[in-house]
């Protein structure tokens, strides 16, 4: 009776110490909540994990001091030899502990059990503790043996060199903020210009079933603030275009899955039985009687004689009248203004260049879209990354809900937050590499800081983005592409993202829509992965030894 007192408290001494374990060891944070919430959950775990070892340290003394006076009380009750308390040649063991076994071979096999689990316990720490460390990039793969010299993201390695608060401001004062300071000014004349030009496309229209154009809008890094000098070059502007009265676009996209996402507009008539009331039985032309031929209208005939390919809107042809309308345009207005204006070719956008007097010119991208249902993604005319489509394919464009999104973090934001300080200082940073040998392009683009950083606006709260905190955002934004390169996922900020805010008017299926992968092609090519790790520690490297001067080119 007794041995079997001693084994079950010897079982449930070993079970407290397993649920203590669990209770103060909670799991790693998942990488999709916050950089904050994921810090105070470690040093939760440390703390913790220190309170777990002084009541490991505490439970062992108690056990042993409850021991001790057992001994004695059997030993004052005649139940245990004297010499056995003092010299502790016998041990109180398991059930299954032989009478005879004495010595320190003995105590091992008697207590055998009590070992192999206080080793198995020891073994589950150790694997725990070492999984928790960061893994360090992996840039190679089976097919491709060359290494690369990598540094964890998340260590302290290169935490500990990172720029201090005062160096980021002067740096940012003297390289980025004089480069852009007259920019806000350039973007909205820019905007007056070209709205002038496309209300005297709109007189010289009027009378013609000619495609409609609404009011411009700017997009891309200028006006979404966070332009560097490089970035600013190229003003760009997007120019919705709606049918004529009589026919309706119809939009038919390619499944995302087959490629780049794009999609034809279809030039149909347009039923006008609910538009207009139609006297008796007359029937309009969609609607009129099947054994009568087609009489098709002027406005569609017109349009798809002229600028579609088949039935559907042909982009280069969409292009060129558009083309031609700045054109006339510019010589209704040109008496305004005191520059002269050029418009180079181009096949997917309309592109115009503004000469000065004192040899300063302006570059400016007209680039046509075409509404997708009552959202703010459109089909464009242009492909950002330069793809070559078919003249009937238009690229699926999200320039406008980003610059939504943007504008309403400035707008519910605190005065003078860091976000679009840190997205100019790393891409002032990035202008100044040199490509590796072999390569013709980088492998990293701006589109991928920015969306780096729209992640972070989503789960950061607005407050932790004030301009002292602009060392830690920075940091926190290379971290955030880094741990993606690492992993070779960065999501689109668009579509799949569960966190987007519903104010940002996207088609509903991008809500329920998996995740896209902007890095997939990182995991179909190591090379390029490769490139894309060697081009983000360069990037560190350049963070670290911030230029404390004026860059070259930026005055």
């Amino acid at each position: 009776m007794k041995r079997d007192t001693e084994a079950s408290m010897a079982v449930i001494s070993l079970l407290f110490l397993a649920v203590m374990y669990v209770v103060h060891h909670p799991l790693l944070v998942s990488d999709r909540m916050d950089l904050d919430t994921l810090a105070r959950s470690r040093q939760l775990e440390k703390r913790m994990s220190e309170e777990m070892r002084q009541l490991e340290i505490e439970f062992e003394e108690r056990k042993r001091a409850a021991e001790q006076r057992q001994k004695a009380e059997n030993f004052w009750r005649g139940e245990t030899p004297g010499d056995q308390l003092v010299l502790g040649k016998k041990d109180m063991g398991w059930p299954f502990q032989a009478d005879g076994q004495e010595g320190p071979l003995g105590w091992m096999l008697g207590n055998l059990w009590n070992v192999g689990l206080f080793c198995l316990f020891l073994l589950f720490e150790l694997l725990r503790q070492s999984m928790q460390h960061e893994p360090a990039f992996e840039s190679s793969s089976d097919e491709e043996e060359a290494e690369i010299r990598v540094v964890p993201v998340t260590s302290c390695s290169w935490l500990t060199d990172f720029p201090s608060q005062e160096a980021l401001e002067f740096f940012y004062e003297h390289n980025v903020h004089s480069a852009t300071r007259d920019l806000p000014c350039t973007c909205e004349f820019v905007e007056s210009f070209v709205d002038d030009l496309i209300e005297a496309c709109r007189m010289l229209s009027r009378r013609e079933a000619h495609l409609q154009l609404e009011d411009c809008l700017g997009i891309g890094a200028a006006f979404e603030k966070w332009g560097t000098s490089h970035e600013t070059e190229t003003f760009d502007i997007l120019v919705p275009i709606v049918p004529p009265q009589g026919s309706i676009f119809v939009l038919e996209m390619r499944d995302p899955a087959l490629g780049r996402r794009c999609g034809c507009v279809l030039v149909e008539l347009e039923c006008m039985c609910k538009c207009e009331k139609l006297p008796g039985d007359v029937l309009c032309l969609v609607h009129q009687n099947k054994n009568q031929p087609a009489v098709p209208r002027r406005s569609n005939s017109s349009l798809k004689a002229s600028l579609c390919t088949g039935s559907h809107l042909d982009v280069h042809k969409t292009v060129q009248w558009f083309r031609n309308m700045m054109g006339n345009a510019w010589a209704l207005v040109a008496h305004k203004y005191d520059f002269k204006l050029s418009l180079p070719p181009s096949t997917t956008s309309c592109k115009l260049r503004l000469d000065y007097r004192s040899g300063r010119f302006l570059s400016i991208s007209l680039v046509l879209g075409v509404q997708r249902e009552d959202t703010l993604v459109y089909l464009v005319s242009q492909a950002p990354d330069q793809e070559q489509l078919t003249s009937v394919n238009w690229p699926e464009s999200f320039a406008a809900c980003e610059h939504l999104f943007l504008k309403l973090v400035g707008r519910f934001a605190p005065e003078n937050t860091c976000h679009l300080k840190c997205l100019q200082i790393i891409l002032s940073l990035w202008e100044l590499q040199d490509l590796s040998p072999g390569a013709s392009c980088p492998v990293l683009t701006s589109y991928h800081f920015k969306t780096a950083l729209m992640h972070l606006l989503l789960r950061l709260p607005l407050t932790d983005w004030e301009p002292g905190l602009l060392s830690q955002r920075l940091q926190d934004l290379l971290w955030f592409l880094g741990r993606g390169l690492q992993q070779r996922s960065l999501h689109h900020f668009l579509i799949g993202n569960t966190l987007l805010p519903l104010t940002i008017p996207i088609p509903k299926t991008f809500r329920d829509a998996e995740p896209v992968n902007l890095f997939q092609h990182l995991v179909l090519n190591p090379t390029a992965h490769s490139q894309a790790v060697e081009e983000f520690h360069n990037l560190l490297t350049r963070v670290k030894t911030l230029p404390c001067g004026p860059l070259a080119g930026t005055h």
